[in-house]
Protein backbone atom coordinates (compact mmCIF):
# COMPACT_ATOMS: atom_id res chain seq x y z
CA UNK A 1 0.00 0.00 0.00
CA UNK A 2 2.84 2.39 0.80
CA UNK A 3 4.35 2.01 -2.67
CA UNK A 4 0.94 2.68 -4.29
CA UNK A 5 0.51 5.83 -2.18
CA UNK A 6 3.98 6.98 -3.12
CA UNK A 7 3.22 6.36 -6.77
CA UNK A 8 -0.03 8.32 -6.55
CA UNK A 9 1.69 11.18 -4.73
CA UNK A 10 4.43 11.19 -7.32
CA UNK A 11 1.84 11.37 -10.10
CA UNK A 12 0.05 14.25 -8.34
CA UNK A 13 3.34 16.10 -7.88
CA UNK A 14 4.20 15.65 -11.54
CA UNK A 15 0.78 16.94 -12.53
CA UNK A 16 1.23 19.95 -10.24
CA UNK A 17 4.64 20.67 -11.74
CA UNK A 18 3.20 20.41 -15.23
CA UNK A 19 0.43 22.83 -14.29
CA UNK A 20 2.94 25.29 -12.84
CA UNK A 21 5.11 25.07 -15.94
CA UNK A 22 2.09 25.60 -18.17
CA UNK A 23 1.03 28.64 -16.11
CA UNK A 24 4.54 30.05 -16.26
CA UNK A 25 4.59 29.54 -20.00
CA UNK A 26 1.23 31.31 -20.39
CA UNK A 27 2.28 34.17 -18.10
CA UNK A 28 5.51 34.61 -19.99
CA UNK A 29 3.76 34.53 -23.35
CA UNK A 30 1.16 37.07 -22.25
CA UNK A 31 3.54 39.46 -20.47
CA UNK A 32 6.63 39.41 -22.66
CA UNK A 33 6.21 41.70 -25.65
CA UNK A 34 7.98 41.66 -28.96
CA UNK A 35 11.70 42.33 -29.08
CA UNK A 36 11.32 45.94 -30.22
CA UNK A 37 8.79 46.72 -27.50
CA UNK A 38 11.03 45.95 -24.56
CA UNK A 39 14.59 44.73 -24.85
CA UNK A 40 16.47 42.38 -27.09
CA UNK A 41 16.06 38.64 -26.71
CA UNK A 42 19.56 38.43 -25.28
CA UNK A 43 18.69 40.91 -22.53
CA UNK A 44 15.63 39.00 -21.33
CA UNK A 45 16.48 36.03 -19.19
CA UNK A 46 14.55 32.81 -19.55
CA UNK A 47 12.74 31.14 -16.69
CA UNK A 48 15.65 28.72 -16.32
CA UNK A 49 17.98 31.70 -15.78
CA UNK A 50 15.90 32.98 -12.87
CA UNK A 51 17.65 30.77 -10.36
CA UNK A 52 17.53 31.19 -6.64
CA UNK A 53 20.16 33.03 -4.65
CA UNK A 54 21.57 29.73 -3.43
CA UNK A 55 22.18 28.59 -7.02
CA UNK A 56 24.05 31.74 -8.00
CA UNK A 57 27.71 32.06 -7.20
CA UNK A 58 29.10 35.43 -6.24
CA UNK A 59 30.90 35.99 -9.52
CA UNK A 60 30.65 39.25 -11.39
CA UNK A 61 28.65 37.68 -14.24
CA UNK A 62 26.19 35.95 -11.91
CA UNK A 63 25.56 39.17 -9.99
CA UNK A 64 24.94 41.05 -13.23
CA UNK A 65 22.63 38.27 -14.40
CA UNK A 66 20.56 38.40 -11.22
CA UNK A 67 20.45 42.21 -11.23
CA UNK A 68 19.32 42.38 -14.88
CA UNK A 69 16.75 39.68 -14.21
CA UNK A 70 15.33 41.74 -11.35
CA UNK A 71 15.23 44.87 -13.53
CA UNK A 72 13.33 43.03 -16.25
CA UNK A 73 10.91 41.57 -13.72
CA UNK A 74 10.15 45.01 -12.30
CA UNK A 75 9.77 46.45 -15.79
CA UNK A 76 7.21 43.79 -16.66
CA UNK A 77 5.29 44.53 -13.46
CA UNK A 78 5.23 48.24 -14.32
CA UNK A 79 3.99 47.54 -17.84
CA UNK A 80 1.32 45.15 -16.59
CA UNK A 81 -0.05 47.68 -14.10
CA UNK A 82 0.00 50.54 -16.58
CA UNK A 83 -1.67 48.38 -19.22
CA UNK A 84 -4.64 48.08 -16.91
CA UNK A 85 -4.99 51.87 -16.97
CA UNK A 86 -4.11 52.63 -20.61
CA UNK A 87 -4.21 49.39 -22.60
CA UNK A 88 -3.94 51.19 -25.95
CA UNK A 89 -0.37 52.44 -25.37
CA UNK A 90 2.52 50.21 -26.40
CA UNK A 91 5.09 48.97 -23.90
CA UNK A 92 7.94 51.29 -24.88
CA UNK A 93 5.74 54.37 -24.52
CA UNK A 94 4.45 53.14 -21.18
CA UNK A 95 8.01 52.89 -19.85
CA UNK A 96 8.78 56.39 -21.19
CA UNK A 97 5.70 57.76 -19.43
CA UNK A 98 6.71 56.00 -16.23
CA UNK A 99 10.26 57.38 -16.34
CA UNK A 100 8.95 60.88 -17.07
CA UNK A 101 6.50 60.63 -14.19
CA UNK A 102 9.28 59.64 -11.78
CA UNK A 103 11.45 62.52 -12.99
CA UNK A 104 8.60 65.01 -12.55
CA UNK A 105 7.88 63.64 -9.09
CA UNK A 106 11.50 64.15 -7.98
CA UNK A 107 11.52 67.65 -9.46
CA UNK A 108 8.27 68.42 -7.66
CA UNK A 109 9.77 67.37 -4.32
CA UNK A 110 12.76 69.64 -4.91
CA UNK A 111 10.51 72.56 -5.87
CA UNK A 112 8.44 72.03 -2.72
CA UNK A 113 11.60 72.24 -0.62
CA UNK A 114 12.71 75.44 -2.34
CA UNK A 115 9.27 76.95 -1.85
CA UNK A 116 9.27 76.13 1.87
CA UNK A 117 12.69 77.70 2.40
CA UNK A 118 12.82 80.61 -0.04
CA UNK A 119 9.20 81.74 -0.03
CA UNK A 120 7.51 80.76 3.22
CA UNK A 121 10.38 80.91 5.73
CA UNK A 122 12.33 83.80 4.22
CA UNK A 123 9.17 85.96 4.18
CA UNK A 124 8.26 84.85 7.70
CA UNK A 125 11.70 85.74 9.08
CA UNK A 126 11.89 89.05 7.23
CA UNK A 127 8.43 90.11 8.37
CA UNK A 128 9.34 89.33 11.98
CA UNK A 129 12.80 90.93 11.74
CA UNK A 130 14.63 87.70 12.52
CA UNK A 131 18.40 87.69 11.90
CA UNK A 132 19.34 84.67 9.84
CA UNK A 133 21.66 83.24 7.21
CA UNK A 134 20.86 80.51 4.68
CA UNK A 135 22.99 77.63 3.44
CA UNK A 136 25.63 78.02 6.13
CA UNK A 137 28.62 75.71 5.67
CA UNK A 138 30.39 74.28 8.71
CA UNK A 139 33.48 72.12 9.08
CA UNK A 140 33.83 68.96 11.15
CA UNK A 141 34.34 71.02 14.30
CA UNK A 142 31.18 73.06 13.76
CA UNK A 143 33.01 76.20 12.68
CA UNK A 144 31.37 78.33 9.98
CA UNK A 145 33.65 78.30 6.93
CA UNK A 146 31.37 79.99 4.40
CA UNK A 147 27.95 80.12 2.84
CA UNK A 148 26.73 77.59 0.29
CA UNK A 149 30.25 76.19 -0.14
CA UNK A 150 29.75 72.62 -1.30
CA UNK A 151 33.38 71.57 -1.72
CA UNK A 152 35.40 70.35 1.26
CA UNK A 153 32.56 70.93 3.70
CA UNK A 154 31.22 68.91 6.60
CA UNK A 155 27.62 70.05 6.35
CA UNK A 156 25.45 72.79 4.83
CA UNK A 157 22.74 74.07 7.18
CA UNK A 158 19.43 75.37 5.80
CA UNK A 159 19.00 78.24 8.28
CA UNK A 160 21.12 79.61 11.09
CA UNK A 161 19.38 82.06 13.43
CA UNK A 162 21.19 84.63 15.55
CA UNK A 163 23.31 87.77 15.55
CA UNK A 164 26.67 88.19 13.82
CA UNK A 165 26.62 84.91 11.92
CA UNK A 166 30.13 85.09 10.44
CA UNK A 167 32.92 82.91 9.13
CA UNK A 168 35.00 81.60 12.00
CA UNK A 169 32.13 81.53 14.50
CA UNK A 170 31.03 78.27 16.12
CA UNK A 171 27.62 76.84 15.33
CA UNK A 172 27.28 76.22 19.07
CA UNK A 173 26.35 79.91 19.43
CA UNK A 174 23.31 79.77 17.15
CA UNK A 175 19.94 78.20 16.52
CA UNK A 176 19.80 75.79 13.58
CA UNK A 177 16.70 75.04 11.50
CA UNK A 178 16.73 71.99 9.24
CA UNK A 179 13.92 72.01 6.66
CA UNK A 180 12.38 68.81 5.35
CA UNK A 181 9.11 68.84 3.40
CA UNK A 182 9.02 65.12 4.19
CA UNK A 183 11.28 63.41 6.71
CA UNK A 184 11.33 59.63 6.52
CA UNK A 185 14.99 58.84 7.21
CA UNK A 186 16.39 62.05 5.70
CA UNK A 187 16.37 63.74 9.09
CA UNK A 188 19.39 61.57 9.95
CA UNK A 189 21.43 63.78 7.62
CA UNK A 190 21.60 66.06 10.66
CA UNK A 191 23.08 63.46 13.01
CA UNK A 192 26.10 65.77 13.28
CA UNK A 193 23.94 67.84 15.67
CA UNK A 194 24.12 65.04 18.26
CA UNK A 195 27.85 65.64 18.78
CA UNK A 196 28.15 69.30 17.73
CA UNK A 197 25.15 70.70 19.57
CA UNK A 198 23.79 74.09 18.43
CA UNK A 199 22.21 76.44 20.92
CA UNK A 200 18.91 75.03 19.64
CA UNK A 201 18.16 72.56 16.86
CA UNK A 202 14.74 72.59 15.16
CA UNK A 203 13.60 69.99 12.66
CA UNK A 204 10.97 71.75 10.55
CA UNK A 205 8.73 69.60 8.36
CA UNK A 206 5.46 69.75 6.45
CA UNK A 207 4.63 66.09 7.07
CA UNK A 208 3.83 63.65 9.87
CA UNK A 209 6.63 61.19 9.10
CA UNK A 210 9.01 62.76 11.60
CA UNK A 211 10.97 60.50 14.00
CA UNK A 212 9.85 59.35 17.43
CA UNK A 213 10.75 61.59 20.34
CA UNK A 214 13.28 59.18 21.89
CA UNK A 215 15.07 58.49 18.63
CA UNK A 216 15.25 62.20 17.84
CA UNK A 217 16.48 62.83 21.42
CA UNK A 218 13.90 65.55 21.87
CA UNK A 219 14.70 68.08 24.60
CA UNK A 220 14.37 71.76 25.36
CA UNK A 221 17.21 72.32 22.88
CA UNK A 222 16.02 69.82 20.24
CA UNK A 223 12.48 70.18 18.93
CA UNK A 224 10.29 69.15 16.01
CA UNK A 225 7.91 71.61 14.36
CA UNK A 226 5.39 70.24 11.88
CA UNK A 227 2.25 71.30 10.02
CA UNK A 228 0.71 67.86 10.41
CA UNK A 229 0.96 65.88 13.64
CA UNK A 230 0.90 62.11 13.94
CA UNK A 231 -2.28 60.54 15.29
CA UNK A 232 -0.16 59.07 18.06
CA UNK A 233 2.12 62.05 18.60
CA UNK A 234 4.72 61.24 21.27
CA UNK A 235 6.55 64.57 21.08
CA UNK A 236 7.16 66.34 24.36
CA UNK A 237 6.68 69.71 22.68
CA UNK A 238 3.75 69.51 20.30
CA UNK A 239 4.72 72.46 18.12
CA UNK A 240 3.41 73.65 14.76
CA UNK A 241 4.31 76.58 12.52
CA UNK A 242 2.42 78.96 14.83
CA UNK A 243 5.15 78.36 17.42
CA UNK A 244 8.18 78.86 15.17
CA UNK A 245 8.80 82.58 15.74
CA UNK A 246 8.37 82.24 19.51
CA UNK A 247 10.85 79.38 19.59
CA UNK A 248 13.60 81.39 17.91
CA UNK A 249 12.82 84.78 19.48
CA UNK A 250 13.40 83.57 23.03
CA UNK A 251 17.04 82.76 22.33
Amino acid sequence: MKSICKSNNSTKNNNNLNNINNNLHLATTNNLTATNDLTTTNDLTTINDLTTTNDLTTTNDSILLKFNSQKNTLKLKIITKLKNIVPSINDNDLIKLYDTSISLHQCNLQNNGNFLENDILVNLFNNNKINYKQQVTIDKNGIIIGFNIKKKCYHIIDFVIGNEIEIGKSILLFCVISCKTTCRERWTQDNWSFTICPLKFILLTMSNDYPKSIRFRESNCRKIITCISKKKDDRIYKLNFNNLIDEIKIL
